[in-house]
């Protein structure tokens, strides 16, 4: 079932919406102004190393100072530490007293029994930091990222979605508009749907000494660039196009639809895409998406929001101030992929308690906003409506635009396994070795096995 979060509209139109139960509830002083009960104690966390983690990270001497307590901060690339998250809840080790993890994993550990629910912790009022308003929480962020079943979890850590990245310096180009509108008959405008973006895909792949935007290139230049490394960054770019397309995992009963001939299309489509991409597609994650625009070789990308600082960054980047971000192009249905990290606490953190005073402080409005203006996405409407963020953030437009068509992962327990049967299988498209249809007929076979009595499935 393609589920849809309209995050932006909750953010917009209903910022005194309450996130939970009950009214605005008065708050109180942290316990700082008592003693500081737990002055001593240090929390370990766990989290991916990314923009809003380092954000985040320059933040904690702050809450050090506030509340007493000592944060050591573990980060890793995101395979490193979902499987030393995984590891450690499944031996009960109690080695982390909170850990981000991706929101697709919410179901898997809440089915055993890995989380505590943070229900009892937001209804504590000893328990409240005086910066902290659950209310300016936006409701659907959190439920789509932590809430399972009517159950609070967690809340998002970073809330990043997938964008379209462009060359504004080529699409501005007077002489590239006039020799675009000539061969496709229309004009040079971001992409709004897919025949546009395949058609500038390929009006802006050029070998070494051709003219662009009034430059001759020194080496070759390429159109787009797509993750088609057996790795999530693939499903993820391309749930962007089954989605959008039409298809999908699950149609709107809750039925398997992986082989429909809206998914073939959106495979055939993403695998076309290789011809206007840099060599080494089968190797490209996310992470080589951002160097290839940094380096200025591709004219767009569809891309994590929250790798746009890195594309920005003037001492890392050549395109600094040249890429512009829009909502990814559109076809049979309006999709952008939503991928927030949650901030859980496991059922054997050591310290539950100074852990929620953590998760709370991570949700102030100051320490929001501080992440906010080095590449982390907020969880707050208070910080999205912030003026001062769209003035300074040029990709905070465009991310406002995406998240109104926000569309998310399956959150079932078997959620991993599927995932990792789709980068093999789209892999395997991307290196030639089957056809689109070959493919989707595997995983829908596959899949029907894994989810035996269970289909169709009601909940995600």
């Amino acid at each position: 079932m393609r589920v849809k979060q309209w995050l932006v509209l909750l953010l917009v139109l209903c910022c005194a919406a309450v996130l939970f139960a009950g009214g605005k509830q008065e708050q109180t002083e942290v316990a700082v102004d008592e003693g500081k009960p737990y002055a001593g104690v240090t929390i370990r966390v766990i989290a991916e190393q990314q923009n809003p983690t380092l954000a985040m990270q320059k933040q904690i001497p702050k809450f050090e100072e506030l509340t007493g307590i000592k944060v050591d901060l573990e980060m890793g690339p995101m395979d490193n530490v979902v499987s030393k998250e995984v590891l450690a809840l499944e031996s009960r080790s109690g080695a982390y007293d909170i850990i981000s993890t991706p929101y697709q994993f919410l179901g898997q550990f809440v089915v055993n029994d890995y989380l505590q629910s943070i229900d009892p912790f937001l209804d504590n009022e000893d328990l409240r930091l005086e910066n902290f308003d659950r209310n300016d929480l936006i409701a659907g962020m959190v439920s789509a990222s932590g809430e399972w079943k009517g159950v609070n979890y967690g809340i998002p850590s970073n809330t990043c979605i997938m964008l379209m990245f462009y060359r504004k310096d080529f699409f501005d180009n007077a002489d590239e508009q006039t020799a675009f509108k000539a061969k496709y008959g229309y004009a040079l405008e971001p992409a709004v749907n897919w025949e546009q973006y395949r058609d500038m895909a390929e009006f802006f792949t050029r070998k070494a000494g051709a003219t662009l935007a009034g430059e001759v290139l020194k080496t070759d230049s390429y159109g787009v660039s797509i993750a088609g490394k057996r790795h999530d960054a693939m499903t993820c770019e391309w749930l962007n196009y089954a989605w959008s397309f039409g298809g999908g995992i699950f149609n709107e009963s809750g039925e398997l639809i992986m082989d429909s001939a809206r998914n073939v299309e959106a495979l055939e489509y993403f695998k076309e895409m290789a011809k206007f991409s840099p060599p080494g597609v089968s190797n490209n994650t996310w992470d080589e998406l951002t160097t290839q625009m940094q380096q200025g070789i591709v004219a767009m990308q569809i891309q994590w929001n929250d790798c746009a600082p890195s594309v920005e960054d003037p001492s890392a980047s050549k395109v600094a101030g040249m890429v512009g971000y829009a909502a990814i192009p559109q076809g049979k249905a309006p999709a952008a992929h939503y991928g927030a990290w949650t901030y859980f606490i496991p059922k054997d953190a050591p310290n539950p308690e100074a852990a929620w005073l953590f998760l709370q402080w991570v949700n102030t409005y100051e320490v929001q906003k501080a992440i906010a203006l080095e590449g982390g996405f907020p969880v707050l409407t208070s910080v999205f409506e912030d003026p001062d963020l769209s003035k300074k953030l040029p990709y905070w437009q465009g991310s406002l635009a995406a998240y109104k068509i926000s569309s998310k992962r399956p959150r079932i327990p078997e959620w991993n396994t599927m995932n990792n049967e789709m980068m093999l299988e789209l892999s395997k498209v991307i290196a030639g070795e089957q056809t689109a249809a070959q493919a989707l007929g595997n995983l829908q076979s596959k899949y029907k096995d894994l989810l035996k009595g269970q289909l169709p499935i009601t909940y995600q």
